[in-house]
């Protein structure tokens, strides 16, 4: 399976990520933002020549735009509060994201520029991880108002709403497919000692045909689909780690594969060179790597594939 495109991620360590880009065909990647600070959920726009995300330079996680390859970064948000997982209405014209304006964690729309901010949805506890459909007409996201983490839909037009899951686990981050006729998401399994395993999800967008889409021995989550619809990008670890790779599967297939490439550069960023000791000085750096948890090295997340 040879893959074509680029895709926009975060990469790094608590406190510290940042946003980078990779050609899937070429393998070379791109630091688009620096700094010691939360830079994460990078979402490309429509057109693919500007990149939404949320950077904490400022103190708070703000709203911020920049050009495909990093320049002009621009804040568009100014209120000091938490902001989170910003997508684009399939216009460009708009974005809608989470935030905690009002105390509560609800969702939220604004103008390209910052303008117009309106609040869309009144829970008193989370909504969140919202995406457009591409008609631009429904907006699907993540909610606890049924008292636990479900998928449901904001119908731009009527205001209604429509739960597509009741899962006894949680159910978050749905995102649409390209032609919008199903919904992949991220659901918390439970195994026999009630530990939460993370695997994606996808249904048809009405919540009908739920199937499982990954089975892997680690934890999967932050997914996205390949423009044309037919594979799925997801971020993967192993058992018993918390460093994240990005992983793609072609839609349908439970088995992924992990996208290769040279990381040095995302260890370079968060100081992750191995250090041998003593006699293990002398061994080469493959072997040293070895002993340190992978998470030592940076996760990865939040990715998103464009042509």
């Amino acid at each position: 399976m040879e893959l074509e495109g680029k895709v926009v991620f975060s990469s790094g360590k608590a406190g510290d990520y940042d946003i980078w880009a990779i050609d899937l065909l070429s393998k070379e990647i791109e630091q688009l933002t620096t700094g010691e600070y939360w830079n994460d959920c990078p979402k490309w726009s429509p057109d693919g020549q500007k990149i939404v995300f949320v950077s904490s330079r400022t103190g708070s996680p703000e709203i911020w735009i920049m050009n495909e390859d990093g320049s002009d970064q621009r804040r568009i948000t100014h209120q000091n509060k938490w902001h989170n997982t910003p997508s684009w209405s399939p216009d460009g014209r708009s974005i809608v994201c989470c935030a905690n304006y009002s105390g509560d964690i609800n969702l939220h729309t604004m103008d390209r520029d910052g303008s117009n901010l309106t609040q869309l949805t009144d829970y008193e506890s989370m909504d969140y991880t919202p995406q457009y459909s591409p008609d631009g007409n429904t907006i699907v996201f993540s909610s606890k108002r049924s008292g636990n983490s479900d998928i449901w839909t904001f119908n731009v037009n009527s205001k209604d709403f429509s739960q597509l899951t009741s899962y006894e686990g949680r159910d978050y981050a749905p995102t649409y497919s390209p032609d919008g006729e199903h919904i992949a998401f991220v659901s918390g399994l439970l195994d026999k000692h009630d530990n939460e395993i993370l695997e994606i999800y996808a249904m048809e967008a009405n919540g009908e045909n739920k199937g499982r889409m990954t089975a892997n021995f680690g934890e999967d989550r932050h997914v996205g689909w390949s423009p044309d619809g037919k594979n799925l990008i997801y971020t993967s670890s192993k058992p018993n780690s918390t460093a994240e790779r990005l992983n793609v599967s072609a839609f349908g297939k439970l088995r992924g594969k992990e996208v290769k490439f040279d990381r040095a550069p995302l260890d370079k960023e968060i100081d992750a060179k191995p250090q041998g000791y003593l006699l293990f000085k002398y061994l080469p750096e493959s072997i040293i790597r070895k002993v340190y948890p992978g998470s030592y090295f940076g996760s990865e997340r939040y990715p998103d594939w464009k042509n």
